[in-house]
């Protein structure tokens, strides 16, 4: 069979990084509700093999050797948020929601072989959040945000990654958000 197998049992993560862009909109001076869309790339690296038994007469393994794994997810972001303070230019608010991810690349690199394997991610990466916020109006409906929180990832059969050996994180957001 091809594909990837870790042989040690430690990997080396790298820091989650997101970038968004949402819209919320205003229920009344204290509520909203936002949605936005997530991009979020992760990365480790390990020990492993790599099999390709993709032709029977010519089947290639490359024993243990450093691998690097990168994963992009496209997700949307769904929040409740409550104003805790809003000057002219400035909001300060509290927020809990939820996401859903999907995994649209996991590619595996033997490093060092010149030998790149991508693998199929099936399903979706749910996530539930809490947390704080600060947004800096930009224009009338243009906003800079950067939203602290601690947010949860749900089993349910995705790749090897921080959030799968780590569910429980604290994250830092930092994206613009259209004000409706």
């Amino acid at each position: 069979q091809t594909g990837v197998r870790q042989t040690g049992t430690e990997s080396t993560y790298g820091l989650p990084l997101s970038f968004g862009i949402g819209a919320k909109i205003g229920l009344s001076p204290r509520w909203s509700l936002g949605v936005g869309v997530k991009y979020t790339l992760l990365s480790r690296q390990f020990e492993g093999t790599y099999t390709n038994a993709d032709n029977p007469d010519n089947i290639l393994i490359i024993p243990t050797n450093d691998i690097s794994n990168t994963q992009h997810f496209i997700g949307i972001p769904i929040n409740a948020y409550y104003n805790i303070i809003s000057r002219d230019h400035l909001n300060f608010y509290a927020y809990a929601g939820a996401a859903v991810e999907k995994c649209v690349s996991n590619k595996y690199d033997v490093l060092g072989k010149n030998v790149v394997h991508r693998e199929r991610v099936k399903g979706l990466q749910y996530s539930a959040n809490i947390g704080l916020g600060l947004e800096f109006l930009l224009g009338e409906h243009l906003g800079l945000y950067f939203d602290p929180s601690l947010r949860y990832y749900f089993k349910n059969h995705q790749p090897k990654s921080i959030r799968t050996e780590q569910p429980l994180m604290m994250g830092f957001e930092l994206g613009f958000r259209i004000n409706l």
